[in-house]
Parts: structure tokens; sequence; C-alpha cells
């Protein structure tokens, strides 16, 4: 409510936070990159290293988008977007490998952002994809971003004018 009496337009407090959570990804990404690089890790290629860190935090700026038009208050966003990342991480590879889900729980994970951001660093890093093997899961990732952005933008838009 704060910001949206504030003297800003809407799409610069939008602008403002989309670009917080992007360079949030980013550092996060970084982070693990150089923690990796000091304990050995020689990526297969930076470039599209850097390819698959961008595609993954505008994902993530578009999931963040939807997830903050979920409640009316702060509390109820919190406790959905809690909810939310926890089944993604799930379903996506974060608490077991994708390759070690039973079958069902492996074809269920294509719904999961996170499936598809653990391929794209994974491509860069270890599994040597080739350019048009990074297209795969960088499209699926910008796409996501994408109506995420859109479908949270146009629900923030009716939320400002109070329809």
């Amino acid at each position: 409510t704060r910001l949206q009496v504030a003297p800003v337009a809407g799409w610069e407090i939008v602008a403002g936070k989309a670009l917080g959570c992007f360079l949030a990804v980013i550092a996060v990404i970084l982070l693990m990159t150089v923690l990796g690089l000091s304990l050995g890790m020689r990526p297969h290629s930076y470039s599209m290293l850097a390819m698959a860190a961008a595609c993954v935090s505008f994902c993530f700026v578009g999931l963040m988008m939807l997830m903050s038009v979920l409640g009316k208050t702060e509390q109820s966003v919190n406790g959905a977007g809690w909810a939310i990342n926890m089944v993604m991480a799930m379903l996506g590879g974060c608490m077991i490998p994708v390759m070690f889900m039973p079958g069902w729980m492996r074809g269920l994970s294509v719904v999961s952002p996170v499936r598809w951001a653990i391929l794209a660093i994974e491509g860069a890093v270890w599994r040597e994809f080739s350019w048009s093997e990074m297209l795969g899961p960088c499209s699926v990732l910008l796409m996501i971003g994408i109506l995420g952005l859109s479908v949270g933008g146009r629900v923030f838009q009716r939320m400002a004018r109070g329809a």
C-alpha cells in the first residue's frame, strides 16, 4: 500500500523489484560459481554459463512477479511463495536428483522451473551441451519468465486500479 501511494509510477515500483530479484539470483549463481572454481570445478563454457544465469534469473523474476500478486497481505504472499517454491524445488531436483526419481515423478518434474534451471546450469558446467542443446532449457526458462511477468503485471495493474 505504501508503494502504491508513493509519488512514483507503478512500472517503476515493479521494475525496481524485478531488478533487485534479477541481481540477487545473478549474485547467488556467481557466488556458487566462485565457490565451485575454488574447489576445482572447470565449466565447459563460461559464455553458456552466463547465458544460463541470465535465463534462470529472468525466469525467477517472472515467477516473483506472479507470486507477488497471489494474496492481499505480505504474510499471505510469503506463505504461498514458500509453499510453491518448496514444491518446485522438490519436483525440480533440489532434494533428490531427477534421475533418481520414480518414473511418474520424473515426468511430473517437467513443470518445475527449478528442473530447467538446473539443466541449463549443468549443461554449461559439466554436461558439455552444444549451443543448440542449451536452447531447450533456456527457452523454457524464458517462456516461464515472460508468462509470469505478463500475468503478474496484469493482475498488479488491476489491483492498483482497485478492480
